[in-house]
């Protein structure tokens, strides 16, 4: 018995796809090699600019240029954007990552990206203790994913608000119980293998969605006394103060904020500025130091010999 199937297409459709598919193809010609999940907020800068978060790519190449190359941990590293881009800088390479479904995607990026470069993968996240916790992940946004916890110094409105949500609404959210062990307690451990090792100079990024002043104070008593660390984190907490810890080895503790000079006349137009900015040709990143209040946005703390 014969079947007969018959399928009409529009050909304005069929052009249209077309054209979409040149633009894409033209757009991504230079996207980082790497795996990304479409429709994802943090898809869109990997695969249409070829680079994620160039700042923080840049101060961590700074870094590496001064001297601090020994090690890399990237706490909270999601899909690997940024390992991908600075991993190859470093001699050994750790990643935080608890949301299960990140795990693959991270592995497989880091593989395909860093050929010859060793890195472990830590499967969990750092809290105050071992636990087994709620991590609530936006449906668009898997890079805003973070733990419901009375240890999250992140109101709900503020994770909703951070994500363009008016108000917070678990709906919004997909949960994974997940695993936490203590930050102090590994990062104490890492430190300890990397100094018998002679590895003493490192950068560590912070992305934790609240638990950031936990992991800091974690991070500062385990350090131990003749390393020199780099930790970038995020802040979007206006009324957050700067973190107050002593350090068990007695480091000196600087903080920076991340900003830069794009709007010189912020009360002026946007065109004004960028007129100028095109005239000078460009802005500049660069550090500024924090005196009390943590800004909102990338801050950068440099743990140093006192």
């Amino acid at each position: 018995m014969q079947t007969f199937f018959l399928s009409k297409h529009n050909p304005w459709h069929r052009r249209v796809a077309k054209l979409r598919y040149s633009l894409f193809k033209k757009l991504t010609r230079n996207a980082m090699p790497v795996f990304v999940r479409g429709g994802d907020l943090i898809s869109i800068q990997p695969m249409a600019l070829g680079h994620y978060e160039p700042e923080v790519v840049e101060l961590i190449q700074h870094g590496v240029g001064n001297g601090l190359s020994d090690f890399f941990l990237d706490i909270g590293a999601n899909i690997g954007l940024i390992s991908c881009q600075v991993g190859y800088l470093f001699k050994h390479i750790h990643v935080f990552e608890p949301n299960p479904d990140c795990l693959s995607l991270l592995q497989i990026n880091l593989k395909s990206v860093l050929h010859h470069q060793e890195f472990e993968l830590h499967p969990y996240a750092l809290g105050a203790e071992k636990a087994t916790l709620t991590l609530m992940v936006p449906f668009d946004n898997w890079g805003g994913a973070f733990i419901a916890s009375t240890d999250n110094e992140y109101s709900p409105e503020i994770l909703a608000h951070k994500e363009g949500f008016k108000s917070f609404d678990p709906n919004q959210y997909q949960a994974h119980e997940v695993k936490v062990e203590s930050a102090q307690e590994v990062l104490s451990s890492l430190f300890s293998t990397m100094n018998a090792k002679g590895l003493k100079k490192g950068i560590v990024k912070i992305d934790v969605e609240g638990f950031e002043s936990l992991v800091l104070k974690a991070l500062a008593k385990a350090i131990p006394a003749d390393f020199q660390v780099m930790v970038i984190f995020e802040n979007w907490n206006k009324d957050a103060l700067v973190p107050v810890f002593f350090t068990e080895a007695k480091l000196k503790a600087m903080f920076y904020f991340l900003t830069n000079d794009l709007y010189p006349w912020p009360k002026l137009p946007r065109f004004v500025n960028s007129i100028y900015n095109f005239i000078r040709g460009g802005h500049r990143n660069f550090l500024a130091p924090i005196q009390e209040k943590l800004p909102a946005g990338t801050c950068v703390l440099m743990l140093s010999h006192s």
